[in-house]
């Protein structure tokens, strides 16, 4: 192929790739509600055209080595960053074709080798269609930014600080919108922008702390247990950031606390539920020496006794106080949440695996003097509900297992130890109740 031919077939396919671009909006997201049905002639156009372009596209990309007409990588680029972005209301449906596959595919081909020399590019586009007042008629654009940022970045290639200002932005106008799928979408930016900026740019610029501040809005409404993730995933990342502790006033950690357990008893939903009980727990160890080694423990299975002796031995060595004013509200939460064990065998099995290791991490490393006056009425109120769940439940084998382990570990926490005598009476009530289970 002459250098003349490649350079007009090359122009040709820059004017179809932004031809299949998605239109600007004629009106702001916020004056008229979308619907998907809304986009249904784009995705004829898709469908009928974006086999021929692939097809182009690869012969061309084949025939002239790559090298070179930058512009068409560019726009070719920005065109399956739009087409890949996902969840999005003009989202198209992948099917025979597998349009999205092979988007996909190419859009991991053109991104590990053009980085370097689209940058700048890249980044004046987005800088034009993203602007404060007119990102909201910019569907595909504000969109693709958030893809292109998660396909451009990763642990070995660092986002400049440039782009992190630029991203910021975007983050911070997006989650204005009515729509809390922007919000989520404004999670999802922070969340590349904490993990793969460098940390000095992020802390001098103090991001972190205006990331935590919004991250934190939006975990008072966020309804998907997605979205619960993305969130709180995204404040936890914060927390990487804050480094100086002995200047820290560990706000944001019982804002964080306080938040949770809200939110656990707010939800009508055992999902949710589970979902937040694991931040509570990673919240307990976050700021301890042996992080990494709870992690790893409380990643095992815990109805294997070895597996139980060694998480318990991993964190009764927590030596971090972070749960210690919260022990109180933790245990009236799980007395709370124990309705939630009676709607289901499966629920009651997947709830409570997550409330044990929410007392082995919040509870179980608190020294038995300071929680003794909170134990009774808990065991008291919470023994009873894992009963009545042996009995609601037809003593289905998996309940009775992990009602058994729950007992177990309660025995291990009374265990050779001086009682004040408030407590003397459980260790052998809950060993008559452990044998009454097996029975």
């Amino acid at each position: 192929m002459s250098s003349e031919t490649a350079d007009a077939l090359a122009a040709h396919m820059c004017e179809l790739v932004q031809f299949y671009m998605l239109p600007e909006l004629k009106e702001d997201l916020d004056s008229v509600p979308l619907a998907a049905s809304q986009f249904e002639s784009y995705h004829s156009l898709l469908i009928q055209d974006l086999p021929k372009l692939y097809d182009l596209v690869q012969e061309f990309l084949q025939k002239s080595g790559g090298a070179g007409h930058e512009e068409l990588k560019v726009k070719l680029l920005l065109l399956l960053c739009e087409l890949t972005a996902a969840p999005t209301i003009y989202q198209l449906k992948d099917g025979p074709e597998n349009l999205l596959r092979n988007a996909n595919e190419l859009a991991n081909k053109l991104s590990s080798s053009w980085w370097k020399s689209t940058d700048a590019q890249m980044l004046k586009y987005y800088e034009q269609k993203l602007h404060k007042d007119s990102w909201k008629r910019q569907l595909g654009a504000v969109h693709g930014f958030a893809r292109y940022l998660e396909l451009r970045y990763t642990d070995k290639s660092r986002m400049s600080t440039q782009m992190l200002a630029f991203a910021l932005s975007v983050g911070l106008n997006v989650r204005e919108c009515y729509d809390s799928a922007y919000k989520q979408l404004g999670v999802q930016i922070f969340s590349v922008m904490l993990k793969f900026s460098d940390p000095k740019d992020v802390q001098e610029l103090n991001v972190h702390s205006v990331i935590y501040d919004h991250a934190l809005k939006d975990a008072y409404n966020m309804e998907s247990v997605e979205a619960i993730g993305a969130v709180w995933n995204c404040m936890y990342l914060c927390l990487d950031h804050f480094v100086d502790l002995d200047a820290y006033t560990w706000n944001q950690c019982d804002d964080m606390m306080d938040r949770l357990i809200h939110n656990v008893g707010m939800s009508s939903k055992p999902k949710v539920s589970i979902c937040l009980l694991q931040f509570i727990t990673r919240l307990g160890y976050y700021f301890t020496i042996n992080r990494s080694a709870v992690e790893a423990a409380l990643a095992t299975d815990l109805s294997k006794p070895d597996n139980l002796a060694a998480c318990l031995d991993e964190c009764l060595s927590l030596n971090a106080s972070t749960s210690y004013r919260w022990a109180k509200a933790i245990l009236q939460m799980f007395v709370l949440e124990s309705e939630k064990l009676l709607q289901g065998p499966e629920v009651c099995v997947e709830l409570m695996e997550q409330m044990q290791r929410c007392y082995l991490v919040c509870i179980m490393p608190i020294p038995l003097e300071a929680l003794s006056p909170h134990l009774p009425e808990f065991y008291g109120k919470f023994v009873a509900v894992l009963l009545e769940c042996i009995m609601a439940h037809e003593r289905t084998p998996a309940v009775v297992k992990i009602v058994q382990r729950f007992t177990s570990i309660f025995c291990f926490q009374l265990a050779e130890k001086t009682l004040p005598s408030h407590l003397a009476e459980f260790p052998e009530a809950l060993s008559k109740i452990q044998i009454k289970i097996s029975e």
